[in-house]
């Protein structure tokens, strides 16, 4: 699945050269394949997640070590980091957790919360991944989707006006690199200025 399926990435265009994008979650191997092809793209990186030695491992980014419960920390690290330059927040907190729809609508409002003035001072977006079961009958990965998209939509509603976007990719079995160029699409605006949408793959 996409957590755990390993791929080699081509080197793309430097369409997101001079943005800084932060990679939530970054420590599932998805997480670690969006970081190099994000680095790659022209980003400066930063990956925060939980664990230290996996985040010490991926190159050419800046780690930060969630340190608590996730939202908790997400609201901590944005008091800190203030109005400093972040374009987007990439969130692999869905895959990290997948059937933890309250963590996860708790991460979301954490990264609103602790980010809101250095995204909005720049046009910013969220951009969340989550993936579909691949059982049929996991009803509480199955009602992540869901679940997110409508969180997602109240707070994309609210940000409109601060100019942050929120979008959701909802991924299927096997389409690892159509979420990585949906990712880089939506981080880079060739998909356009969309907010509060989900994108099914």
């Amino acid at each position: 699945m996409l957590d755990t399926e390993k791929q080699t990435t081509k080197k793309p265009a430097l369409i997101l050269q001079g943005k800084r994008i932060m990679v939530l979650g970054a420590c599932c191997s998805f997480g670690r394949s969006m970081a190099r092809a994000l680095a790659a793209s022209g980003a400066q990186v930063v990956v925060a997640d939980s664990d230290t030695e996996s985040l010490s491992q991926i190159g050419g980014v800046v780690p930060i070590t969630l340190k608590g419960t996730p939202d908790e920390a997400l609201r901590r690290i944005g008091r800190a980091w203030g109005e400093a330059r972040l374009d987007a927040v990439l969130n692999l907190m869905p895959l990290r957790h997948s059937d933890k729809i309250d963590l996860n609508i708790a991460v979301l409002q954490g990264i609103v919360q602790g980010f809101m003035p250095a995204l909005g001072a720049r046009d910013g977006q969220i951009v969340s991944v989550v993936a579909r079961p691949e059982q049929p009958l996991d009803v509480a990965t199955g009602a992540m989707a869901p679940a997110l998209l409508s969180a997602q939509a109240a707070l994309a509603h609210a940000l409109r006006r601060d100019g942050i976007r929120l979008n959701l990719i909802n991924v299927g079995e096997n389409a690892v690199r159509p979420a990585r160029t949906a990712v880089v699409g939506l981080l880079s605006g060739t998909l356009g200025s969309v907010s509060g949408s989900e994108l099914r793959l």
